[in-house]
């Protein structure tokens, strides 16, 4: 597999099918920015922005959705806000009338973006910051995988449970079943020296992950549905 560092400002946006094509940005931008990506939204959308008690928050996630829309239009040749989502049954958004797979996440400020051509897909990123990671590993992973955390030095425990968390989140994102799959019955590698790994997972399909480190102090992981052939970043 190969991986590619791509300028996007002129990119002629062609995705073969079994190609992956990963965008990152940042969410905090300039009041002229955030009210060019709120121009992109529909009007559900910009009153689910207003109800962020945090207007912090609000932006970013005008951002976040604005710069959805935007991506997503350069690969159907439609303006961003005719764009047309539709939903899963537990959620996850997928696009009306297309057969393009893609998925989103978000975490302070910066946000990124898988699109395949058909495979479904799952990405999730979290910023490591100081956290309970022992009591989480024991509340919501297996019984191995809890061992197996314990076992690591103390100082490798809070990056792995960021390591674990973003696979399991990005597996169940790729499955489309959100939170209504327990987390301890996903195993995937803990320790984060290592490659990210399914090891286990209820659903039954050919996933692959990757570990995404797109960023200095996130972790981050990708679900594909499928095999690939080459895998894209994009900004």
């Amino acid at each position: 597999m190969a991986v590619f560092k791509l300028s996007t400002i002129l990119y002629m946006l062609m995705l073969p099918d079994r190609d992956l094509q990963i965008w990152s940005t940042r969410l905090d931008r300039d009041r002229a920015q955030i009210d060019k990506f709120k121009q992109f939204l529909t009007a559900a959308e910009r009153q689910r922005a207003a109800k962020f008690i945090n207007p912090l928050h609000g932006d970013r996630w005008i951002v976040a959705r604005g710069c959805l829309r935007q991506i997503l239009s350069q690969y159907l040749d439609l303006s961003p806000i005719q764009i047309e989502f539709s939903y899963g049954a537990q959620g996850k958004p997928a696009l009306a009338g297309s057969q393009l797979q893609f998925n989103l996440s978000h975490a302070g400020d910066r946000a990124v973006y898988a699109i395949s051509a058909q495979s479904p897909v799952g990405i999730d990123i979290e910023s490591i910051h100081p956290i309970a990671a022992a009591d989480l590993v024991d509340r919501f992973f297996s019984a191995a995988e809890q061992a197996i955390f314990h076992n690591l030095p103390i100082d490798l425990q809070q990056a792995a449970f960021f390591h674990a968390w973003v696979q399991k989140e990005a597996y169940l994102k790729a499955c489309g079943t959100g939170l209504h799959t327990p987390l301890d019955k996903i195993a995937v590698s803990i320790d984060p020296r290592t490659p990210a790994a399914i090891i286990s997972a209820p659903i039954a399909g050919m996933w692959r992950i990757e570990k995404l480190e797109i960023f200095p102090d996130y972790a981050g992981a990708i679900v594909i549905g499928g095999d690939y052939d080459k895998i894209s970043y994009l900004t």
